[in-house]
């Protein structure tokens, strides 16, 4: 059975490692990938824009930022970069573990190697499923609250760069705020988040100003390949469109031998790649929705909603005429980003890293160094409620994954008049045991058949005995008010909707308890890339 590539890689399985190194655990060649990557030059419509959007003076962080763009145009920079989708007020607090671990890998690679090294975060702005990004959770009282935007039937396809939050986010604004009352730095932090999010901005306009805004301080770049207010970036994305079209089939044809090394070596393949297919979308008119396209009879025809033939001429003309009608799929983003930039290393989560261990081949298809693979920081953060439940139910934080039933037998009491679970277990197996053992030697002398048999009973009254007893203990937990609701409240704080916090919580109610100068700053002291430990998850108390 096939498993997940990651977790393989982070533990540096072999079959994993031969497959994608993990060049970052080596300081000599952290250094040597960065020297030669600070060799290249950034792409000169990217600088342009990147200098445009910061050219105001006044603006937070623009000391920092100029440093950083100084360095690029002067060249000899390398960059670290990561990325993420434009999740609603910020997304999942995973987006700023990956800002602040780009920052310090930056600092750590340019330390180490003497090259100035440019902390970058690229906007996923090509992704078209607004549906998935259009809710973020957040703790409300002892408890969480779920925030949404509507998604336009009508923008079905669209890039998010193309679709505006719409009316409904101002609902979605003031049910953050009640979330948020009563925190210290409450006020601040609705200032800052209605600057950014309003009706007539996209979802990845809204987060680029927020993500500018939060790391200002470090003077993080936030790149939107699809801005429209850089229309030169679409025409410099134009030359690896033309070539994921004219080498559709060797590119799939050499994704597709990977994709077999992956199986063989019994990984799951993450994006599936389509013969002959080209990794570019078409788009029927510039801000339209996105449509895959595959070979038919020597040309190609579009997928969805109704095939429709394409001449390759006439996609090729299109391109060269209107280069925004053209967006990367999940492989040829990586490709459009280091074609563009002088890119070191690359940061993030066990989804991006299972892609690049499918990218080896299509970066030297194109000619490109493969960077650094980094794995994001992972955070906990731990308040002093969280603290405090933790103590009264004797927990020490780990473990909170287990099934909630399993979690609250764990914690149960003694039952007050009830008899303790493990003394009524104890009552109840040890006989039965201690009895059929005294039997078995004799059933084994009639009859072997028979000494399985007893064998076969051991085992099955022995099951039937432990599942009441853990009936009885959830049941006890269940009936201890006081013991359900701290568990409850300490899940939806660490272990929200059953899943790690980074990957539920947005930041705001954590900046609205700490207040955010504070809590980055916490976060980005906190890390550390190349930590030895690995990405394990570290707990933060700000």
């Amino acid at each position: 059975m096939s498993s997940a590539f990651t977790p393989a890689w982070l533990a540096d399985d072999p079959r994993a490692t031969s497959l994608l190194p993990r060049a970052v655990a080596d300081p000599e060649r952290r250094q040597a990938v960065t020297r030669k990557a600070a060799q290249r030059r950034i792409e000169p419509a990217v600088l342009a824009a990147l200098q445009a959007r910061y050219a105001d003076s006044a603006a937070p962080g623009h000391a920092a930022r100029a440093r950083h763009l100084d360095r690029l145009a002067a060249g000899g920079a390398a960059c670290v970069v990561t990325g993420q989708q434009a999740g609603l007020f910020g997304g999942p607090l995973y987006s700023v573990h990956k800002a602040a671990s780009a920052i310090r890998l930056a600092e750590r690679l340019e330390a180490e190697s003497g090259v100035p090294c440019v902390p970058i975060f690229w906007l996923q702005s090509e992704d078209h499923d607004f549906e998935e990004i259009a809710t973020t959770w957040t703790l409300k009282g002892d408890g969480l609250a779920a925030l949404s935007v509507d998604a336009d039937p009508a923008d079905d396809g669209r890039a998010v760069a193309d679709v505006r939050l719409g009316p409904s986010i101002e609902p979605a604004l003031d049910a953050l705020a009640d979330a948020l009352e009563g925190l210290s730095s409450a006020e601040s932090v609705m200032a800052q988040w209605r600057a950014c999010y309003r009706p007539d901005a996209s979802p990845t306009a809204a987060f680029r100003r927020l993500m500018e805004a939060l790391f200002a301080e470090w003077g993080l770049l936030v790149l939107d390949p699809r801005d429209p207010q850089a229309p030169a970036l679409a025409a410099a994305a134009a030359p690896v469109h033309r070539r994921a079209l004219n080498d559709a089939a060797a590119l799939s044809t050499v994704l597709e031998e990977r994709a077999a090394a992956l199986d063989a070596a019994g990984f799951n393949v993450q994006v599936h790649v389509r013969p002959g297919a080209p990794l570019s979308f078409w788009h029927a008119a510039d801000d339209g929705p996105r449509v895959r396209i595959e070979p038919a009879d020597g040309e190609w025809v579009t997928c969805a909603p109704t095939p429709q033939p394409l001449r390759r001429a006439d996609v090729l003309e299109t391109l060269a005429r209107s280069p925004r009608r053209f967006s990367t799929s999940a492989l040829l983003r990586p490709i459009l980003q280091d074609t563009w930039l002088p890119t070191a290393a690359y940061v993030g989560g066990p989804g991006e890293i299972a892609y690049f261990a499918q990218l080896p081949p299509l970066y030297r298809a194109f000619d490109l160094p493969l960077p650094l693979v980094v794995h994001r920081c992972r955070f906990r953060i731990v308040d002093s409620t969280a603290d405090r439940l933790l103590d009264q139910l004797g927990l020490d934080g780990h473990g909170l994954d287990a099934p909630r039933h399993a979690l609250l037998a764990a914690v149960a009491g003694d039952g007050g008049a009830h008899p303790d679970p493990d003394a009524l277990e104890a009552r109840l197996v040890e006989p039965i045991t201690a009895a059929l053992n005294h039997f078995e030697p004799h059933a084994e002398a009639i009859d072997k058949g028979l000494g399985k048999m007893v064998d076969k009973t051991r085992e099955t009254l022995t099951d039937v005995a432990r599942r009441l007893v853990e009936r009885y203990r959830r049941t006890l937990a269940r009936n201890d008010a006081v013991t359900v609701q701290r568990l409850d409240r300490l899940l939806a704080r660490l272990q929200p909707n059953g899943g790690p916090q980074e990957r539920t919580l947005g930041l705001p109610w954590f900046a609205a308890r700490y207040g955010m100068a504070p809590l980055l700053g916490a976060v980005v002291a906190a890390a550390d890339p190349c930590d030895d430990e690995g990405p394990r998850s570290r707990d933060l108390r700000p």
